[in-house]
């Protein structure tokens, strides 16, 4: 290097000009060629090209399959515990199952995991060395074909290939794998149900085959293993090999002109044991690839067998019959013969067995368990078998494990919750996954309202201090089995793993929580042991009023509720459908509270007009919360609105669930979506929720108009973390109908124009056209209609799903006073509104929001509602679970100690 002025090995790369052929060695066979061209460096035909590399390779690892594998193998791999696993495959993904063995290497050394405890079921084409390196325990079965290298380096693992179950072609007459299958194997197993490229086991030492034909070249180098090839060879078949045996089923005889025989003799086979095992691979092969070929052959093997010729190397024929030699050898040498009585050798030989028994014997008895031993502990029991895992560096080795959905094609037959929760194994990867964050994003102002301590009861779950996590969860949330089952979770989209990674399954975990509370009978209800004589009305029962109703209850004071509809739960009972949250969960609660001494009245409807007015709750309540949420919902004034079939969403979702509770939709009092059109305005929760409805009920087709553009598949430059991901995803609805109807239900950029009607004044379709968005100077959005875009979409059912506008003027009439928006006016910061005793939570107060904020707003409007009543500090917690207790100076001084709180 020094000569040729080069100081690195990087320095030499790409300058070949400093090379020269050498005259002095040239023949008469390279008088001819001239390597001046390839000599040329590169930069020398094109100035300024780069010779060295100056952008680094972006191999993809992160999305490689085997990823999918290791990840949905995390069970298996930490305890051992089988699992099958099932996926396509492309021919882009090389070498699948390399790094899952790395894996089950390291915590299992050679010996790997029990034959077929991963079980992989693959469809496609797969890529180049599958199963390279394939570690003992992990099946790869594979419904397609494959291309070079399969079975690289196989080291204990097994492979099944098969063409397609649709195939119509003879697959022993067509080539299923590429060139120089099973290159380097030591061990495993081998079927491939069609013929194989040339140099088939090249350099196989120890795995067993069997294939439908082969190229040429094939068993070349092979120094171990056994090979059953049921058809036919290339030439040069066995050249160079020393070591295992190979059978070829030669039924046009005509294998002996195709073998090399300079180091291998062929014969047929005679020794049973060896027929035997050549018979049970054959069945094997049936067995696992359902060969067509190979049932033939059993079906008259011992005329097969005729035809079978095996290939055996003639020094491994030596070093075998010398090994069977020693074998036959030291067995007759176990029999000693007969001693003397009274001889020396006879005594210690009688001695030796003596000892040796005694050691049997020994060990017979440790095995051998006391009846009191043999009864164990269960919690010792438990305790040993736990899961095992890293915390400190689980976020860099787990991955996220999200509850599973049901299939689309069977859970739209019915009305039961979509997802199946996690399992307790399953549930400590994700606790093991949190970082105990120095500061924890998931429970600031862009994550959990609430200020839920995320990452304390993830450390008690993975702790498995489950009833301690339940009691630091309480602390701040009153419902976890809502949440936890169809809040969005932002303290997912602002956990800091979700920087890099998959967040944490957060709401998975709380959910978990709440629903072992109830299965193991923690959540009992305790009724205040003190009453304050205080009486409180709540108007309406969704989450913020039922929120401020637990909390005023649990500070002593009596608290009625008021609902409108037949059912307490607002927008949680009527509001959402079954399946996201099963109507039972949110009974479970209401009848909780109801024992815990919380009085529900429903079929009461405040207003001015009926027997319950605002007026008269102030009259006979020490204090009224209005808490209605937002219920105007956000019309389409477009020409035709008054067509029969068009409804808002909340209608549409409300009778739905009110006819499923009283009569299984027997009743017919509900909006039917069956055999119509369906064309669901708007997007967000509740137009996703029509979405599922329509599908459950029997539509003909489902759209979904969206005014906006596709949101992009990650975050965009504005849209940074922490804040909730703005990123285009697909729900429940959304895959429900596409697995039905064959396309995502969603068109983007769409304005309505007007609706069509028919003869009988019925909704028939919209017109509607697209729309287009571009950014304009100021930095803000303008949009503008795409020439020549216009289109009919036939509907006979319309549900309009734009948002909501405010609460209903006809309960607050002008008393109360409204801001812009139309929402209850309150001071910044504090829930009383302008009238002296009444206070405002949830929506009608701060606008249409998640069920989270409900339940944040009615937690601290009870602070407000408590101060109001006592006069003093409020022992209720803040946000955060915080109770703030006043100051040592002002205590005794009701005056400044109610400003004091009510300042909090």
């Amino acid at each position: 290097m020094a000569k040729l002025g080069f100081r690195t090995i990087n320095e030499m790369v790409g300058h070949s000009e400093v090379l020269h052929m050498r005259e002095d060695l040239r023949t008469a066979k390279t008088d001819n060629i001239d390597l001046g061209l390839i000599l040329t460096p590169a930069h020398h035909l094109r100035h300024g090209v780069a010779t060295y590399n100056v952008r680094k390779q972006d191999h993809k690892l992160h999305v490689r399959l085997d990823n999918k594998l290791i990840a949905e193998s995390e069970l298996a791999l930490e305890k051992g515990l089988p699992c099958r696993i099932e996926t396509d495959i492309v021919n882009t993904d090389r070498a699948l199952g390399a790094t899952l063995s790395y894996q089950i290497s390291r915590r299992y050394g050679e010996a790997g995991l029990p034959t077929d405890c991963i079980h992989a079921n693959l469809k496609g084409s797969a890529g180049q060395s599958f199963g390279a390196f394939l570690a003992p325990g992990v099946t790869l079965e594979l419904e397609g074909d494959a291309n070079d290298y399969v079975g690289k380096g196989l080291s204990g693992g097994r492979l099944i290939i098969y063409p397609p179950r649709s195939a119509v072609f003879r697959a022993e007459e067509n080539v299923l794998i590429g060139n120089v299958c099973l290159y380097g194997a030591t061990q495993g197993t081998c079927f491939f149900r069609g013929v194989a490229a040339e140099r088939f086991a090249v350099r196989n030492s120890g795995a067993t085959a069997v294939v439908e034909g082969v190229g040429d070249h094939g068993c070349e180098y092979m120094t171990g293993g056994r090979v059953i090839v049921l058809g036919n060879t290339g030439r040069n078949f066995a050249a160079g090999m020393s070591g295992g045996i190979a059978y070829v089923l030669d039924i046009n005889q005509d294998f002996a002109s195709k073998v090399n025989t300079e180091m291998v003799e062929i014969s047929g086979l005679e020794d049973p044991t060896e027929i035997a095992f050549v018979r049970g691979l054959i069945e094997d092969h049936h067995h696992f690839t359902g060969s067509e070929l190979a049932a033939r052959v059993l079906l008259e093997f011992n005329r097969a067998l005729s035809r079978i010729v095996k290939i055996l190397p003639t020094d491994y024929k030596r070093v075998m019959a010398e090994e069977a030699a020693k074998a036959e050898a030291a067995k007759k040498a176990e029999y000693p013969l007969p001693l003397l009585p009274g001889n020396a050798v006879r005594t210690l030989h009688e001695d030796s067995k003596k000892q040796e028994h005694e050691k049997k014997a020994h060990a017979k008895k440790e095995d051998m368990l006391d009846m009191e031993d043999s009864i164990t502990d269960a919690k010792a029991e438990k305790k040993k078998s736990a899961l095992v895992l890293d915390k400190t560096k689980g976020f860099m080795k787990y991955q996220r494990r999200a509850e599973k959905y049901r299939k689309p094609q069977t859970r739209t037959r019915d009305w039961k919750e979509l997802s199946s929760r996690l399992n307790e194994d399953e549930l400590k990867y994700q606790a093991a996954r949190c970082m105990d964050c120095g500061v924890p994003f998931c429970q600031s102002d862009t994550g959990c309202p609430i200020s839920n301590i995320i990452p304390k009861w993830n450390e008690l779950v993975f702790q498995n201090q489950w009833r301690d996590a339940l009691n630091r969860l309480l602390m701040t949330n009153n419902f976890p089995e809502f949440t936890g089952r169809v809040c969005p979770a932002p303290c997912e989209g602002a956990c800091v793993l979700g920087i890099n990674e998959d967040p944490v399954g957060i709401k998975s975990i709380e959910c978990a929580i709440i629903d072992r509370g109830f299965d193991m009978g923690w959540m009992v209800p305790t009724p205040p042991q003190r009453r304050t004589g205080k009486t409180v009305a709540v108007v309406g029962s969704g989450p913020a009023g039922l929120s401020v109703a637990d909390q005023l209850n649990k500070a002593g004071h009596s608290v009625t509720v008021y609902e409108r509809a037949d059912r307490i739960g607002g927008l949680l009972m009527y509001g959402i459908p079954n399946m996201k949250l099963d109507k039972n969960i949110v009974q479970r609660r209401v009848n909780f509270m109801a024992d815990e001494g919380v009085k529900f009245i429903t079929g009461v409807e405040v207003g001015p007009d009926g027997d319950t007015s605002l007026d008269s709750l102030r009259g006979d309540y020490d204090a009224v919360v209005i808490s209605t949420g937002a219920t105007v919902a956000r019309n389409l004034n477009i020409p035709n609105r008054e067509l029969e079939g068009i409804h808002f969403a909340m209608q549409f979702l409300h009778k739905n669930t009110k006819s499923l509770l009283d009569s299984e939709l027997a009743d017919g009092e509900y909006i039917s979506a069956k055999g119509k059109d369906v064309i669901v305005i708007g997007g967000g929760d509740t137009g996703n929720d029509c979405i599922g409805t329509s599908v459950r009920h029997g539509a003909k087709s489902v759209t979904n108009f969206e005014l906006l553009p596709q949101p992009p598949p990650e975050r965009a430059r504005d849209n940074p973390w922490p804040q909730w991901p703005r990123i285009y995803r697909v729900d429940y609805g959304h895959s429900e109908v596409k697995t039905h109807m064959g396309k995502d239900p969603r068109e983007y950029c769409v304005m309505s124009t007007d609706f069509v009607g028919d003869d009988k004044g019925g909704v028939s379709g919209i017109n509607a056209h697209r729309v287009e968005w571009t950014k304009s100077v100021s930095g803000g959005w303008d949009m503008k209609k795409v020439e020549g875009s216009e289109q009919f979409f036939p509907a006979q059912l319309v549900l309009i799903s734009m948002g909501f506008l405010g609460p209903d003027d006809r309960m607050l009439g002008t008393e109360i006073e409204k801001d812009a928006r139309k929402n209850i006016k309150t001071p910044a910061g504090k829930y009383n509104t302008n009238l002296p005793g009444v206070f405002a939570a949830g929506d009608c107060r701060r606008g249409q929001s998640l069920i989270v904020w409900g339940i944040n707003e009615g937690r601290q409007a009870a602070r407000d509602v408590d101060v109001f009543l006592m006069g003093v500090g409020t022992q209720l917690p803040k946000t955060g679970g915080i109770v703030q207790r006043a100051p040592y100076e002002i205590v005794g001084h009701p005056d400044k100690m109610k400003a004091q709180a009510v300042g909090a």
